[in-house]
């Protein structure tokens, strides 16, 4: 079976499924890496995709790591389907699987009529112990979404796999919120086909109802009242702040400020002030963002960022309990006024 490949001798996800929906099989597989949300969605396709309802019973067969030894797994592996043109043997927590090496022998002469499915979840195995996968099947390597990328996998998770409409600052809001948790965003979604028809548009009115966070009082919320210099808007989300500062710890609110402040700093240096610049520079293709994001940054001059991008560190360095007695409200409270008024 051709196959397309990574750098790293892997297959990519896109691939992988479009391969499981086409039902091109290859003998073995391999899915390994330290982020579960891919493979688990791999092997539940692997589950409900190979054989019909009826077959699973005699020819499907799960496994599982810590409960079974090499000589059982390669048993099942060896063995014939029965009324199926596959037998299918998957293999999970194959991580504390003992031994682990001695399926070699099957991987590098697998059996054309058995669908071999290795799941090695929150590890990477080396090259050395991939290379008989890699040869003879398919090596799947699950690695998390980048946090730079992590909005946009959203919107493509929400339009191409749910067949919902996303824009961007939802995305962004829900991202931030969530953080880097593929597994709960997904299962946020699937929560949402019990409300929400195909087609229909994921607003802040409700992710704020059936999610749980507030359109009003975010962290997107507050970088549009900072960088607009809308001073009443960002005192009353800095209030809220403090009420819930267990959602909203100074921190992770300091962090974000930061990269929001640098932002405007990476453009008044930048050389370029081309369209292609400026969508690389703030991560989307939106001229509506880009505009806003532009409008900030003209909103302040190089010194009062530079005399922001100070006051954050300050109190970086304080909320972490440096040279600092005032609980974290007040200090919240302190920093935005200083910076509302550099």
């Amino acid at each position: 079976m051709a196959v397309k490949k990574t750098n790293s001798n892997s297959v990519s996800y896109s691939d992988l499924v479009a391969q499981i929906q086409q039902k091109k099989f290859a003998p073995v597989y391999l899915l390994h890496g330290e982020e579960p949300f891919f493979i688990d969605r791999l092997t539940k396709m692997f589950e409900e995709g190979i054989l019909e309802p009826e077959e699973r019973d005699f020819n499907q067969v799960v496994l599982y790591g810590k409960d079974t030894e090499p000589d059982m797994v390669l048993a099942n592996a060896k063995q014939f389907p029965f009324g199926s043109p596959y037998r299918v043997v998957i293999l999970k927590e194959a991580k504390e699987l003992k031994h682990i090496e001695l399926l070699d022998s099957y991987v590098k002469s697998p059996s054309p009529q058995t669908i071999f499915i290795v799941c090695y979840k929150y590890g990477t195995l080396k090259a050395a112990q991939t290379k008989a996968y890699a040869t003879n099947g398919v090596v799947f390597l699950s690695e998390s979404v980048k946090d730079w990328n992590l909005s946009a996998w959203v919107q493509n998770l929400a339009e191409q796999t749910f067949q919902y409409k996303l824009n961007p600052q939802t995305a962004a809001v829900l991202c931030e919120h969530i953080g880097n948790d593929l597994s709960r965003i997904y299962t946020e979604f699937q929560k949402l086909q019990v409300v929400l028809p195909k087609g229909s548009e994921i607003t802040s009115d409700i992710v704020e109802k059936y999610i749980g966070i507030s359109k009003e009082y975010n962290i997107f919320e507050l970088q549009d009242a900072l960088g607009s210099r809308n001073l009443g808007k960002a005192y009353n989300i800095m209030i809220n702040f403090t009420l819930h500062l267990k959602d909203n710890p100074n921190i992770k609110t300091i962090t974000m400020l930061n990269l929001f402040y640098n932002k405007m700093i990476r453009y008044h240096l930048a050389p370029d002030k081309s369209n292609e610049a400026l969508q690389i520079l703030y991560g989307t293709r939106y001229p509506n963002l880009i505009a806003k994001n532009v409008g900030y940054a003209n909103n302040h001059s190089l010194p009062q960022l530079i005399k922001i991008m100070s006051i954050l560190r300050e109190y970086d360095v304080k909320s972490k309990g440096v040279d600092a007695n005032i609980d974290e409200g007040e200090l919240l409270k302190e920093m935005i006024y200083k910076i509302t008024h550099v």
